[in-house]
């Protein structure tokens, strides 16, 4: 699988270009930091960093929160730089309550859960289906999540027994909302069965299915978006966010072999 990823990003055998975004700068610092940074442009108010990251050549930019910010964005990403993949990174919000702060979530289908209709009694969502990551993609990020070496768990967020982040493919879920409420945590773990919560996947996943570039999401859990989770976001969105890219610059390590 990862020789097929491998020839889906090389053109002529050179490497293309790869995609990085990230909500905020929190999120994207630490790979700029890895990067060797060729160029930087700006557009529509968004700082891209071009260069290579392990020797694959790539563009990282901070997209801004919420779903407009990561669509503009994105479409950027494909037609001004014409990558051929998109790698989103970042932190979100538990759903599932077997998961915990720290734990990992690789989108293996990402959904809008606020896209719908508001009846007097009800909200009626109309994306059911959601848009599926690029399935090798989500392959070799798996691979590379095992490959990391991660800080332990600190240790007020600390399970038995969990004392590194747990890795789990499924569902994520997007909406323009940083949701710190049980009762909405609870309604979309029923409505759509997801994993985690956060607000800019989905836009990402959307763009790139017209565009038809293969994408993948990943998302530590900063928060487990109950009435707890302004706290804990605070607290812990910087281990959270180091995870996501020490997974991403294992990702390119695995690409350049």
């Amino acid at each position: 699988m990862v020789l097929i990823l491998i020839t889906l990003l090389l053109s002529s055998g050179q490497p293309r270009l790869v995609g990085i975004m990230g909500a905020m700068d929190v999120e994207v610092a630490l790979i700029r930091e890895e990067m060797k940074v060729e160029q930087v442009d700006t557009i529509s108010r968004r700082i891209f960093t071009i260069g290579k990251l392990n020797n694959i050549p790539c563009v990282c930019v901070k997209a801004g929160i919420g779903k407009v910010n990561a669509a503009l964005t994105a479409e950027i990403l494909i037609r001004e730089y014409g990558v051929d993949a998109i790698i989103f990174t970042g932190v979100a919000g538990g759903i599932n309550p077997q998961l915990n702060i720290g734990d990992i979530v690789i989108a293996e289908r990402v959904l809008h859960h606020d896209y719908g209709q508001i009846t007097p009694t009800t909200f009626m969502p109309w994306d059911t289906v959601g848009f599926v990551a690029d399935s090798f993609l989500v392959s070799i990020t798996a691979q590379a999540a095992k490959n990391v070496m991660f800080d332990s768990i600190p240790q007020k967020i600390r399970k038995k027994a969990a004392n590194f982040p747990r890795i789990t493919i499924g569902r994520v879920t997007t909406g323009d909302q940083f949701i710190a409420s049980e009762e909405k945590r609870e309604w979309i773990e029923k409505t759509f069965r997801a994993e985690c919560v956060e607000m800019e996947g989905a836009a990402v996943a959307q763009v790139c299915f017209i565009n038809n570039v293969p994408f993948v999401i990943i998302r530590s859990l900063s928060d487990l978006a109950n009435e707890e989770a302004d706290i804990d976001f605070e607290a812990f969105v910087r281990y959270a966010a180091k995870n996501s890219s020490l997974i991403v610059t294992e990702i390119m390590k695995l690409i350049a072999k």
